[in-house]
């Protein structure tokens, strides 16, 4: 029996999939020494910022082994410990980050827009006033078209993956 061009993808995929798997079974036996270990002191680093955020319970970071009750090994990965935990902490804020990110932004689009639009409504009569409006509406609309673009933080690569 013939295979479908689909059968041929979905066989591909699953493997990718099993090589992917492989190659990060064997960065994960390359990584001998206990990461909390490693942290030490260093986590303190990281806990000021997030408490300088307001953030007062801070997991921690360091169950190694089996006891992180969070941990699933076919969404989170197979890095099981304090090393995956930390790595899943690092996705998570930064998908709290760019969350957090795209609501400021549309508030501020938002009320300037609405700054705009009250300026552009009031009454425009006096010389003096209209040229004072213009003034804020090209100084908001500078404002509103900074934030139509995207910003780029640069990480240091965290998670290794197969080839």
């Amino acid at each position: 029996m013939v295979k479908s061009a689909a059968e041929y993808q979905r066989a591909y995929r699953e493997r990718l999939k099993e090589k992917e798997k492989e190659a990060v079974g064997i960065a994960d036996e390359a990584f001998q020494a206990p990461f909390h270990e490693f942290m030490g002191d260093f986590w303190n680093d990281v806990t000021t910022y997030l408490e300088w955020s307001g953030i007062k319970e801070i997991p921690d970071y360091a169950a190694d082994g089996d006891t992180d009750p969070d941990w699933n090994a076919e969404t989170d990965g197979p890095n099981r410990g304090a090393l995956g935990r930390a790595e899943r902490m690092v996705g998570l804020y930064l998908d709290a980050a760019s969350t957090l990110a795209g609501y400021i932004n549309r508030y501020k689009e938002q009320e300037i827009s609405n700054r705009i639009g009250e300026l552009e409504a009031s009454d425009l009569s006096d010389p003096e006033a209209r040229k004072q409006a213009l003034a804020d509406i090209v100084t908001l609309t500078k404002y509103r078209d900074q934030l139509s673009k995207q910003v780029r933080w640069t990480l240091p690569q965290w998670k290794v993956k197969g080839e």
